[in-house]
């Protein structure tokens, strides 16, 4: 067998290795996610409970929030790499959920910004938490050597996917 061709049995193989355990993983996660969101909401009973929660798109939208603070709907919709309607429509529904709010725009007051409820900040640094920490009981059968160049080598990776998605 070819080097080429071992190569794309292993990737192959990774792919379909992953893909197996994607469903079981995710539905792990939207279980332990709604929990989260339950004891939260026991931090905020004043709040009505909604019942319609997409953990993996208020994760993405917040992921592009978060760090900033505040961002305008226009780095939003770049963010989230969606047309401006379907940022709006994303926003609505954070925002009909208490997870985000609408900010003027200091400078220009057609802009409109949107910024993390104390709600949403919560909820974001829990499922960040959760991830974070099944993450590392992951990468626990791995030596501290083997975690060292698997990083490096997925933020390697990572950068290449940047490279080829702008």
């Amino acid at each position: 067998m070819s080097k080429d061709a071992l190569y794309d049995n292993q990737v192959t193989a990774i792919v379909h290795g992953f893909m197996q355990v994607w469903n079981r993983f995710e539905a792990t996660l939207s279980k332990e996610l709604a929990r989260i969101q339950d004891s939260l909401q026991g931090m905020h009973p004043q709040k009505e409970h909604q019942q319609n929660g997409n953990y993996e798109l208020f994760y993405r939208a917040c992921s592009s929030i978060y760090p900033e603070g505040n961002i305008t709907m226009g780095e939003f919709s770049s963010a989230m790499a969606v047309p401006f309607s379907t940022a709006t429509r994303i926003a609505d529904w954070l925002v009909d959920n208490g997870y985000v709010r609408r900010l003027p725009d200091d400078e220009d007051r057609r802009v409109v910004r949107i910024a993390l409820t104390e709600t949403g900040k919560e909820l974001y640094t829990a499922i960040d938490r959760y991830i974070r920490d099944r993450l590392q009981q992951i990468l626990s059968g791995l030596t501290e050597e083997e975690r060292t160049i698997l990083l490096l080598l997925v933020g390697k990776v990572v950068s290449g996917l940047k490279d080829v998605t702008r």
